[in-house]
């Protein structure tokens, strides 16, 4: 049996380049599970919360993480965390957080980009 998985995001936005428009990372952190037959989490995240529906993305993080940054364009989101053990068994979904990524104009006018050296 899983212990509950506690959950936090930290938001960091560094804004970076991304060929289809302008993205940052969202930094997400937890406290680990204590299990001994842990195989990972899983991070579902989505842009509209689980009270309507289920979250469309999904990514499977090693045991040993307590953190991820995913690299998301402009928009609201909102996550959950599982843990699950080598037997398939996966724990409830953890507390729901969300992070806020905001539109960001590229620097410079437009149609004139602007060079860092």
């Amino acid at each position: 049996m899983f212990a509950r998985v506690l959950f936090g995001v930290l938001v960091i936005f560094t804004i970076v380049g991304a060929q289809a428009g302008w993205a940052a990372p969202v930094n997400l952190a937890w406290d680990p599970n204590i299990e001994t037959n842990l195989a990972g989490y899983r991070l579902y995240y989505g842009p509209t919360p689980r009270s309507q529906g289920t979250y469309p993305n999904m990514v499977v993080i090693s045991k040993s993480a307590v953190t991820w940054q995913l690299t998301l364009s402009s928009g609201t989101y909102y996550f959950g965390l599982t843990a699950f053990d080598t037997s398939g068994n996966e724990s409830t979904l953890s507390n729901e957080v969300s992070a806020v990524v905001p539109i960001v104009q590229p620097l410079g006018k437009p149609g004139k980009p602007f060079l860092v050296p």
